[in-house]
């Protein structure tokens, strides 16, 4: 993996973890045997969805050629994380599925620190809020869709 040097190349980063994430809910809920499990699993995919537009949006509206240029800064992680990469059996549970989907990924945190740390544009350091916020919605969205009345 090469480090990103712009902020396009940050999001185009983006958004292949998102078609990564959706691609492996996707593999596991057609194989779930568990149908809270299969239902919660089609839900991140519809999550993976949103995020995949917000990122394809947000690249649609930059020039590739005049992105803007990142500063120096933390090296990314080389390892896969869970969440990245996830791990898990295609015969989960329901509690496995939601863990799965609430383990935190170090490497999506590196590329938001990434944008927030290593540009004094108000506009990439306002890009990388909106991306932040984005992802504490879909945790949010995610315990309100498993939350048991």
């Amino acid at each position: 993996m090469k480090e990103p040097r712009t902020v396009y190349e940050v999001l185009q980063m983006l958004e292949h973890y998102h078609c990564m994430r959706r691609s492996t809910y996707e593999d596991l809920a057609g194989q779930a045997i568990d149908p809270m499990a299969k239902i919660l699993l089609e839900h991140l995919v519809e999550l993976e969805d949103y995020s995949l537009n917000v990122v394809r949006i947000e690249l649609g509206q930059l020039d590739q050629k005049h992105s803007t240029f990142l500063t120096s800064g933390p090296v990314l992680s080389r390892e896969v994380s869970h969440a990245k990469d996830c791990r898990c059996d295609h015969q989960q549970s329901f509690q496995e599925a939601l863990m799965c989907a609430l383990t935190s990924d170090r490497w999506l945190d590196e590329l938001l620190q990434r944008l927030e740390g290593c540009s004094a544009a108000p506009s990439v350091l306002h890009l990388a809020e909106r991306l932040r916020d984005l992802e504490e919605t879909k945790g949010i969205q995610i315990a309100n869709f498993t939350r048991i009345d």
